[in-house]
């Protein structure tokens, strides 16, 4: 490959930042969907639970079927924000295109949010003019509150969209963590999906597609993600079957453990730094009653480099507290929270006081009662204030370590120590999985580590000796040869990482993340049939992703096919019109077979949706070289 085809190459693959992103999350293949919409069950139970439900066979039922007994419980749930946690927007009573700032320009673009007869689109220019990208807002994820992002789903993939609701703000904006130069579309993997809407069915092995109908019963967060499937329990009541003693058909959490409890809210609310499913598990197998733990191993950052203040951190903050640590496992997230019912505005400082007093009774505030009641007398605005999210732009999150002294309690300094990794295991419970599983995840996790970061090798090479050690007992672990790959390709070993990945793919021929892995590796090696073969799978498996097309140009570019670019190039903007370095390719093969004025134009688009000066010289320069 010449040096400005590298160069290109190089353009072409950075347009896939985001996914490249989760491409270190090793995922282990999703369910397969059965029959009905409702994910399979696993084989067998993890643990023997006194909770029938927790069984095999027994289905989820919908929320429908719960309200019929709990008429009073299902109306206040639907108010509470997991019984908002995601609509249709189609058909919805609340207009999805209302709010402040509907129209606004961010980096250099112009962002909208429109009505299209009875649809909302998201619409995308550059603020000069140029391409429109307007996908149909289709799925609302989000009570509001916080805020919205919104999907998109095309064949049963799932996109998200570059425009999101900001509660706090009260308008629209930027959703968090894009870069509108490089996409303005983000593939929704499962878990994505599983935290903040109804028993998704993921299509097995896939990045973000999904079993069609999306979410056929209902789409927020219903009654079974606490209580388990209600098939079993359903029956019985029906039958007018009512033992005596516990009743064993459902789960209730109050009955569980406290650890077992406590996994109710995990499977969400506890997201670590990295999580990846158990060997032989998904996530979506979990049910309640379960241990959480033998479905999903969740990692920390190291205590050092912990940020207090990110989003989605309130399980952690929650067990570093005082209040939880001497609690001996009283204190749970259900003390402060009813699951089923949230407090008005008006009655909310109230409410967590009065959970406050159940265990200060005796020992009160010891502010002066002027200071407390200019203060509303409302404990958790003191000691679990809401500040400003440090990894979620727009966004106020309350601080759950419920500081004595809250002004004590800022971020610590980002300095690793020498020779520690910067992720540790999250504690163990009384249900883990043996060591040795538990080490091989951490090896897999390590080597992910080393692939995205490239530190330097000696700190790592643990990791590697643990990976190995782990593919000797399982060699055809998929997960651990993924790791295996990246970190290789990490390491400059080509055909180390070509192998691995090969070797992944033998054991789930449809995995789009093997492929993925597989298409690059063998791209850096300059393998490009196997690069091209790789690629040309993906599109078949999914072929709206904007990334598998762009993939096979790469792979094309290294053989000099421009009438094959330019194919690959035009489809990837039929998706994506705004992606620039889909243009930038189709600009060098219109130029490459003799089309100098198309040429022209399709660059003069990639100067419009490059808004960066830096960039945009920089894009001058190659293309110069690459159209000599």
């Amino acid at each position: 490959m010449t040096a400005p085809a590298r160069a290109a190459a190089v353009l072409v693959l950075a347009g896939a930042g985001a996914l490249a992103a989760w491409l270190l999350w090793p995922k282990p293949a999703p369910p397969a969907p059965p029959p009905e919409p409702i994910p399979r069950e696993p084989e067998a139970p993890a643990f023997e639970s006194p909770f029938r439900n927790t069984r095999p066979g027994v289905k989820y039922v919908g929320d429908a079927a719960c309200e019929k007994c709990h008429a009073q419980i299902a109306r206040t749930y639907r108010q509470h924000p997991m019984g908002r946690s995601a609509e249709w927007v189609r058909g919805s009573a609340f207009d999805h295109a209302a709010g402040a700032h509907a129209s606004f320009t961010a980096s250099g673009f112009a962002l909208k949010v429109a009505r299209d007869g009875d649809r909302v689109r998201h619409c995308f220019t550059p603020e000069g003019g140029g391409p429109e990208y307007a996908p149909p807002a289709d799925l609302a994820i989000g009570s509001g509150e916080r805020g919205r992002s919104y999907l998109s789903v095309e064949r049963g993939a799932v996109w998200q969209s570059p425009i999101s609701w900001f509660g706090h703000e009260a308008r629209w904006n930027v959703s968090p963590g894009f870069d509108l130069a490089k996409q303005v579309r983000r593939p929704i993997v499962p878990r994505c999906l599983e935290c903040h809407t109804d028993l998704p069915v993921s299509v097995p092995d896939a990045l973000n597609r999904f079993a069609e109908p999306l979410l056929p019963v209902q789409a927020h967060i219903g009654c079974e993600r606490c209580h388990g499937p209600g098939e079993l329990h359903v029956v019985e009541r029906a039958q007018l079957k009512d033992g005596a003693g516990t009743d064993t058909s459902i789960v209730n959490p109050a009955r569980l453990s406290a650890e077992l409890r406590a996994d109710v809210c995990r499977q969400c609310h506890l997201q670590g730094a990295v999580q990846i499913e158990r060997r032989g598990r998904a996530a979506l197998e979990y049910r309640p009653g379960l241990p959480w733990e033998q479905f999903v191993s969740t990692f920390l950052r190291h205590p050092d480099v912990t940020d207090p203040l990110k989003s989605v951190g309130q399980f952690e903050q929650t067990e570093s507290s005082r209040c939880f640590t001497a609690s001996a496992g009283k204190l749970h997230c259900a003390t402060c929270h009813d699951p089923h019912a949230k407090p008005a505005p008006g009655e909310a400082a109230a409410h967590f006081r009065a959970r406050c007093l159940t265990c200060h009774s005796t020992k009160g505030c010891a502010l002066p009662e002027p200071t407390r009641a200019a203060r509303a007398n409302d404990c958790a605005a003191c000691h679990m204030p809401k500040l400003p999210s440090t990894n979620v732009a727009h966004v106020a999150v309350t601080d759950h370590r419920i500081m004595r002294r809250p002004d004590a309690g800022g971020a610590k300094a980002k300095l690793l120590p020498a020779g520690a990794v910067p992720l540790v295991p999250y504690r163990a419970g009384p249900h883990a999985p043996p060591v040795a599983e538990r080490e091989r995840d951490f090896a897999i996790v390590l080597a992910n580590e080393f692939a995205r970061t490239g530190t330097s090798l000696d700190r790592w090479r643990a990791c590697f000796a643990l990976l190995d050690v782990s593919l000797n007992r399982w060699p055809d672990d998929g997960a651990a040869l993924l790791a295996r790959s990246r970190a290789l390709a990490r390491h400059r070993d080509g055909a180390g990482a070509v192998a691995a990945a090969r070797a992944a793919l033998a054991h789930a021929p449809q995995s789009e993340v093997a492929l993925i892995q597989l298409a690059g590796a063998a791209l850096a090696a300059d393998d490009h049939e196997t690069s091209l073969g790789a690629a040309t799978k993906l599109i078949e498996l999914n072929p709206t992703s904007v990334d598998h097309r762009m993939a096979r140009a790469s792979a094309r570019l290294a053989r000099n096919d421009w009438p094959g670019i330019e194919a690959d190039t035009r489809a990837a903007l039929a998706l994506e019109p705004t992606r620039g370095s889909a243009r930038f390719l189709l600009a060098a093969a219109l130029h490459k077979r003799g089309d100098a004025a198309g040429a022209k134009r399709e660059f003069e688009v990639v100067l419009k949706v490059t808004p960066d000066p830096a960039t945009r010289a920089k894009l001058v320069e190659w293309y110069a070289d690459v159209t000599k």
